[in-house]
């Protein structure tokens, strides 16, 4: 797989749907399934992170993944029930199905050193939920636009990124004749 350098985020400007819930406005943004977005370790959802700074955000990203780790839709500001409770939300246009979820804070405080209480405590909790749903969460991207920093890989003893992952399908590899 050749190295990406940036992303193509959807919906540059403005998210494809526009919508609100309460007195609460959010977005969800579908990528071009001509340029699929695929988040195969942490260097890409760095890069997604950064990215994502340029879409009409204030607070935060869910990111909807297939089994695949192809991003299927970006919720821009969701409300909180739609954050925590997105396994079960029926979303508008969302006709890919999603299995895993990553959440990116935008406008964060990012420190170092090792992961705060609370940090380590709301990262678990919503790892609890998500897997109370069916879904696995790859992580909390938390960034300022200047710096990154992974609550998986700072919270979890063994994180997803570590696992060796590839992001070809099954079949593609299982048929793929390097002499043809």
């Amino acid at each position: 797989m050749p190295f990406i350098t940036r992303f193509r985020v959807p919906g540059r400007g403005q998210p494809a749907l526009r919508l609100q819930s309460g007195d609460h406005y959010w977005g969800i943004c579908y990528p071009d399934p001509d340029e699929p977005i695929v988040i195969a370790g942490f260097g890409e959802a760095a890069m997604l992170a950064a990215d994502v700074l340029d879409l009409p955000v204030h607070h935060e990203v869910v990111v909807l993944l297939d089994e695949r780790r192809q991003v299927t839709a970006l919720l821009l500001d969701p409300p909180c029930e739609i954050g925590l409770l997105v396994g079960h939300a029926e979303l508008p246009g969302l006709d890919a199905p999603f299995c895993q979820t990553m959440c990116i804070v935008v406008n964060a405080e990012v420190y170092f050193g090792p992961p705060r209480d609370a940090d380590r405590r709301g990262y678990h909790a919503l790892r609890r939920a998500h897997m109370a749903q069916g879904l696995q969460l790859l992580d909390v991207v938390l960034t300022n636009g200047d710096t990154v920093r992974s609550l998986a890989i700072g919270c979890d003893p063994d994180p997803v990124w570590f696992d060796e992952f590839d992001p070809l399908p099954q079949q593609w590899t299982a048929t793929r004749d390097p002499a043809a």
